[in-house]
C-alpha cells in the first residue's frame, strides 16, 4: 500500500478544521487504498515558539521523516505553503522523496501591484505591529488592502514567519529536484497563477502538468475525486 504525506497550507491554523477541510480529498485517496499521514505543520496545526523561515521548515520536516521513517523514500504532497516547503525540502534531500506532488504552490514571487503592496504590508506589520499602528481601524484597512484576512489573525510571531516566508523564493530551488513530480493546479488560480504552475515544470526536469478545469486555488477541496484520480493515477 503505498503512503503519502500530506503538507497543508496556511490558509487553516485550527488543527480540526483543516483536517476536515482535507475529510473528502483524504478518503477519495483511502478508497484507492493509499494509506495518508496528515502532518501538524509548526505554527499553523502544531505549536511554534519562534520565529522561523523556510529552511526552519525544511529541517524540521527532515528530523520528522528520519525519525519516522528512517533511511526509506516517502511520497510527499504538498498544498500552497506545503508546496513551498515541499520543494525546498526536495531539492535538499533528494535521496529521501520518491515522488512529489505539488498543488498549487507558492513560493514564486509575484511582482504585480496588488502583490508588491502586500509584502510590504506584511513587513511593515511584522516589524512594527502596534506601536505604529495602535488603532484596530487602520490596522483593518491594511489588512484590507492586503486582502489577507489570515495574516490579520495570526499571532505576532506568526505574522513574522509569515512574512519570512513571503520573501522567500524557491526558483532556485525546482533545477535541484530530482525525483519524479506532478504537477496540479487550478486553472482559475488567482492566489498562485497558472504562470507559476508552467515555470515550475519548466524547471523540475522529470515533472507533469495537469490543469483542473473551474478549480482556483484549493482543487483538493472543491474536486476532491478529480484532484485524488490524478495523484492516484501518478503513485500507483
Amino acid at each position: 500500500m503505498k503512503k503519502i504525506y500530506i503538507l497543508h497550507g496556511w490558509a487553516v491554523r485550527d488543527g480540526k478544521k483543516s483536517h476536515e477541510m482535507w475529510t473528502p480529498f483524504i478518503q477519495e485517496l483511502e478508497l484507492k487504498h493509499i494509506k495518508v499521514k496528515f502532518l501538524k505543520i509548526p505554527g499553523l496545526t502544531a505549536p511554534l515558539n519562534e520565529v522561523w523561515n523556510l529552511n526552519d521548515y525544511s529541517n524540521w520536516l527532515k528530523n520528522y521523516l528520519y525519525q519516522e521513517t528512517g533511511n526509506d523514500k516517502v511520497i510527499l504532497l504538498g498544498h500552497s505553503f506545503g508546496g513551498q516547503l515541499a520543494i525546498r525540502f526536495a531539492s535538499q534531500n533528494s535521496q529521501k522523496v520518491e515522488k512529489l506532488i505539488l498543488i498549487d504552490s507558492s513560493g514564486i514571487r509575484d511582482m504585480s501591484f496588488r502583490a508588491v503592496v502586500k509584502r510590504s504590508i506584511f513587513k511593515l506589520l511584522s516589524k512594527f505591529g502596534k506601536s505604529i499602528f495602535k488603532g484596530d481601524f487602520f490596522r483593518n484597512i491594511l489588512y484590507k488592502i492586503a486582502r489577507e484576512a489570515d495574516y490579520k489573525n495570526a499571532s505576532p510571531l506568526l505574522r513574522q514567519t509569515m512574512s519570512k516566508i513571503l520573501e522567500d523564493q524557491i526558483i532556485n530551488d525546482l533545477i535541484l529536484i530530482k525525483c519524479p513530480t506532478k504537477i496540479i493546479w487550478g486553472e482559475n488560480d488567482t492566489t498562485t497563477p497558472v504562470k507559476n504552475a508552467i515555470l515550475i515544470n519548466n524547471s523540475i526536469l522529470n515533472s507533469e502538468l495537469d490543469l483542473i478545469k473551474n478549480a482556483r486555488h484549493s482543487p483538493q477541496f472543491t474536486h476532491p475525486k478529480e484532484t485524488a484520480d490524478l495523484v492516484a493515477d501518478y503513485i500507483i
